[in-house]
């Protein structure tokens, strides 16, 4: 297993083990998803074949009703997130691999879809979804739009993220819980100096966006530190060793989670990529809200004749 797909699946262990990428207010999948999925299956017919690439834990096959009617697969690198998946949706056929290359005949899926997956695995990703749709068959992709809504998002929790890495915040907050549980004042002194420039510039990132690793960092060692009397010593040092841990990993999926997001030349030479496998009626369209200044995603479809 590569770190990355280590990193995934740490990810759909704790944070991701709802399956969305986009939600609402509530925490709950965006109804403008729920639509445009259902708006897809709805031109289906009983029986047909559908599968999802990249599928994560099954986001798009939640939409569906209890008595759908249809054939499910989903194909993942993340054996955790197929695992949570197939507790969800049991019927569903799990594949374990990457979009770049799927194990799985050429015209066998009367629907391909995807929600912000597929992109993780480069250009050739594209082809093999392409490869697979039967004759009368359909393709539907949602992809990360670079600059998009949840691309600027994802850039700003990865400045933050950084930006605790740079300070060496973590190392520092170390420093100054060891000197507040130690008899020296000079010790103390000494430590808060160190550390009080450092909370600053991170308190201010936490103002300029409240998502993010670094906010839970920033006022989960604030909350410890100001109620230290109640813990031991290992007790703090422990909780900022795991949020190194957190930290690093959220850097390493930030930075692939912005390097998936496709741009208007990438955008086109996946349209060109699908047309040249044989889809017809290729559309690459930006996917809006109604509530948002930027794009959410890229809609990719076609058809094979």
């Amino acid at each position: 297993m590569t770190d990355s797909e280590k990193n995934w699946s740490d990810y759909w262990t704790k944070e991701g083990t709802s399956g969305e990428v986009f939600v609402n207010k509530a925490g709950q999948k965006h109804s403008a998803l729920t639509d445009y999925w259902r708006t897809q299956f709805n031109l289906l017919q009983p029986g047909a074949r559908v599968i999802d690439l990249a599928s994560g834990a099954g986001s798009i096959f939640a939409d569906l009703d209890e008595d759908h009617g249809f054939t499910l697969a989903a194909a993942d690198i993340s054996a955790e997130a197929l695992r949570i998946l197939k507790e969800r949706l049991p019927a569903t056929e799990t594949i374990l691999c990457g979009a770049d290359k799927m194990p799985l005949d050429s015209q066998s899926f009367d629907l391909v879809v995807s929600q912000f997956g597929v992109e993780y695995a480069g250009l050739d990703a594209f082809d093999e979804a392409a490869r697979l749709v039967k004759e009368k068959g359909s393709l539907c992709l949602l992809c990360h739009y670079q600059n998009g809504f949840i691309d600027a998002l994802n850039q700003e929790q990865l400045r933050g993220a950084r930006l605790c890495s740079q300070l060496g915040f973590i190392d520092l907050a170390m420093s100054l819980s060891r000197a507040a549980f130690s008899d020296s004042q000079e010790q103390l002194k000494n430590a808060e100096k160190a550390f009080i420039p450092a909370e600053r510039q991170l308190a201010q990132s936490v103002k300029e966006n409240q998502l993010g690793v670094h906010n839970h960092l920033y006022f989960g060692f604030r909350q410890l530190f100001e109620r230290r009397r109640n813990y031991d010593l290992s007790d703090i040092t422990d909780w900022l060793e795991g949020m190194r841990g957190d930290v690093e990993k959220n850097i390493l999926r930030l930075i692939e989670m912005c390097n998936a997001a496709l741009s208007d030349d990438k955008a086109s030479e996946v349209k060109l990529r699908l047309e040249n496998s044989g889809l017809q009626n290729v559309t690459c369209e930006p996917f809006t809200l109604d509530d948002h200044d930027k794009p959410l995603a890229w809609s990719f479809r076609a058809g094979r004749a």
